[in-house]
C-alpha cells in the first residue's frame, strides 16, 4: 500500500472525527482552515477534496505532493515529519504482520523508493510562524511546473494539459487563484494547478524587507524598470522570466535608499 495513502486516510479520519462530518467536502473545508490557519500553509479545500479522490480513492497514487506539504499532514497526525510516519507507519506493518504468521522477525526500516530522501530532514514549519520563516523554508525549489505550465500556456499545448486537469490557475495581481480549467478563456492566460507555484506571492509592501527578513528568502525582478520582490523562487507569473535571489545591493538602492 502507498505511504501517502496510508498519510491521507489517517489524515481524513481525524478531519472527521475533529469536525464531525464524512463528507469529501466538509472534511476537505475543516482541514483548509485547520493546514491553512494552524500552519501558515495556503491550501484549498479543492485541493484536498483531489487529493481524497487521488488517495483515499485510489484514483492517481503516483500524484507527486510538495514535500512541505506532507510533512505538515504528519505533523497534523502526530509526527515530526514525513519521513518519521513513513518509518513508524512500515514497522507498525511489519509487527501486524509478525503476528499473522506468529513468526519474530527481524525487520528493517523500510524506505519508499517514491520519497525524495530530502524529505525526512526538511525541517517542518512551526504553527504560527512568521512569513519570512515559511518562504526560508521553501528556497531552493527548482519549481519545473512553473516553466512546463509557462510554455504550454504559451502554445497549442496548452489545450491539452488542461483537459488532463480538474483545476487550474490564474495570477490576480499579486497571487494566483485557483480555477475550474472548464471556466477558463484563453485571455485568463491560465495555467494547470501546481500546488507549489501555487503559494508564490508579490510582496505589496517592499518597504518592510532588510537584511534580516529578505536575504536569502526573498526573490526579485525587474519589471518596467521597476524592481518587484517575490515570496519564492519561480517564474515570473506574467513575463515567465525567472526570479533572481535578493542581494544586498538590490535591497539598498531600491528598498533601503527609499525609506531616507
Amino acid at each position: 500500500m502507498s505511504t501517502k495513502k496510508d498519510l491521507f486516510e489517517k489524515v481524513f479520519e481525524k478531519a472527521k472525527n475533529e469536525c464531525g462530518s464524512s463528507s469529501k467536502n466538509g472534511m476537505s473545508v475543516h482541514l483548509e482552515k485547520v493546514i491553512s490557519d494552524d500552519y501558515n500553509y495556503p491550501i484549498t479545500s479543492k485541493s484536498f477534496s483531489r487529493h481524497f479522490d487521488d488517495f483515499v480513492k485510489e484514483n492517481n497514487l503516483k500524484k507527486e505532493i510538495s514535500p512541505d506539504l506532507l510533512n505538515i499532514l504528519a505533523h497534523y497526525i502526530g509526527y515530526e515529519s514525513f519521513g518519521d510516519f513513513n518509518q513508524k507507519n512500515q514497522l507498525i506493518k511489519s509487527d501486524e504482520k509478525e503476528v499473522n504468521v506468529k513468526e519474530i522477525v527481524s525487520v528493517e526500516p523500510i524506505i519508499d523508493d517514491n520519497i525524495p530522501e530530502e524529505e525526512s530532514i526538511i525541517n517542518l514549519p512551526s504553527k504560527k510562524d512568521s512569513f519570512f520563516e515559511k518562504i526560508k523554508l521553501q528556497r531552493n525549489k527548482i519549481i519545473a511546473g512553473s516553466g512546463i505550465a509557462t510554455i504550454l500556456a504559451g502554445g497549442g499545448l496548452f489545450l491539452n494539459s488542461i483537459n488532463q486537469n480538474s483545476s487550474c490557475m490564474i495570477w490576480k495581481e499579486n497571487h494566483y487563484e485557483e480555477i475550474e480549467c472548464e471556466e477558463t478563456s484563453p485571455q485568463m492566460n491560465a495555467v494547470p494547478y501546481n500546488e507549489t507555484v501555487f503559494q508564490l506571492k508579490k510582496i505589496t509592501k517592499p518597504d518592510t524587507l532588510n537584511f534580516e527578513n529578505a536575504l536569502d528568502k526573498v526573490w526579485y525582478t525587474k519589471k518596467n524598470g521597476e524592481v518587484e520582490f517575490y515570496t519564492n523562487y519561480g517564474l515570473h507569473p506574467e513575463n515567465g522570466k525567472t526570479l533572481k535571489p535578493v542581494t544586498k545591493y538590490i535591497l539598498t538602492k531600491y528598498v533601503l535608499n527609499n525609506e531616507q
